[in-house]
C-alpha cells in the first residue's frame, strides 16, 4: 500500500464546503468519487482542514492509502480526468506510512481578498468580498497585531464549533493594498471555524472607523463571540498552503 498525498486546487463557489455532509454537494465527495473511478476501489481521504461553503483553495492537501501501479508523476493527470473543471489535482507525492495530511501539518497560510470599491464586480464577485467603504489600512495593521501569538480565540469562533478549546497560535498577519484590492494573509498553526472571517469582519469595521482601533484587543479578552465583529463572507477566503 502506498500513502499518497495530493495537493488540490478548487473553486468553492458550487460546493457546501470541503467536508462530506448529507444531502449537499461537497469537495470531498467529488474527490472521493474521482479517486474511486481512478483506482477502482472505494477511497476515504484525510484532509489538512475543512473550508467553508464558497471558500477556495490553492493548496489543500489530502492523503489516502492505495495499492496502485499508476505512476506518481502522471497521477494528477489521471485523476483530473474524472474531476470537474473547478477542482484540480496539481501535485502528487508518495509519503511515509505515518504521514497524515491533517495531523502532520505544522502550519497553514490563508489569504482573504477584499474588493474595496463602491460598485460590485461581475468578474471578482465569487473571489473577493466587495466592501464599498474606504478602509484605513494602517489602522487595520496596527489593530491586528494584538492577535499575534498564542491566545484563547473564543470570541472569534463560530457558534456551531465543536472543539475542546479555543487556544490557537497566529504567527503573522500581513495586510496590503494593491489598487482596489486589500489582501490579508494569515499564517498560523491552525484556525477555528469561521475564525479568519470573524477577524476580517472586525478589521473591516475598524478600517472604516466604525469600531475603535483597540476593538480586537478588547474582544480577545472577553472570550465571548457576541463581543467580536461580524463574519465576513466566505468567497474572499483562500487556503493557500499547508506547511509540513
Amino acid at each position: 500500500m502506498k500513502n499518497i498525498a495530493l495537493t488540490v486546487e478548487y473553486i468553492g463557489t458550487n460546493y457546501c464546503g470541503f467536508q462530506i455532509q448529507p444531502n449537499v454537494l461537497t469537495v470531498q465527495e467529488v474527490l472521493e468519487k474521482a479517486l474511486e473511478k481512478t483506482f477502482k476501489e472505494k477511497i476515504e481521504i484525510t484532509a489538512a482542514g475543512r473550508t467553508d461553503a464558497k471558500a477556495h483553495a490553492f493548496g489543500q492537501v489530502i492523503n489516502f492509502k492505495v495499492d496502485t501501479t499508476v505512476d506518481i508523476g502522471n497521477m494528477p493527470k489521471v485523476i483530473n480526468y474524472h474531476l470537474p473543471k473547478d477542482i484540480s489535482i496539481v501535485d502528487a507525492k508518495i509519503k511515509e506510512d505515518n504521514f497524515s495530511a491533517r495531523f502532520s501539518a505544522k502550519a497553514k497560510i490563508y489569504k482573504y481578498c477584499i474588493y474595496n470599491n463602491k460598485y460590485r464586480s461581475a468578474i471578482y464577485g465569487d473571489f473577493a468580498y466587495n466592501f464599498p467603504h474606504k478602509l484605513d489600512i494602517e489602522k487595520m495593521k496596527r489593530a491586528s497585531q494584538c492577535l499575534i501569538g498564542t491566545h484563547d480565540f473564543t470570541s472569534f469562533m463560530g457558534r456551531d464549533s465543536e472543539v475542546k478549546d479555543a487556544i490557537r497560535t497566529i504567527y503573522s498577519i500581513d495586510i496590503k493594498r494593491e489598487g482596489d484590492f486589500v489582501e490579508i494573509e494569515f499564517y498560523g498553526k491552525s484556525f477555528l471555524r469561521n475564525m479568519i472571517r470573524i477577524i476580517v469582519g472586525s478589521l473591516c469595521d475598524i478600517g472604516r472607523e466604525k469600531l475603535p482601533e483597540d476593538f480586537l484587543e478588547k474582544s480577545l479578552k472577553e472570550k465571548d463571540r457576541s463581543k467580536a465583529g461580524y463574519t465576513a463572507p466566505a468567497q474572499g477566503l483562500f487556503l493557500m498552503e499547508v506547511k509540513y
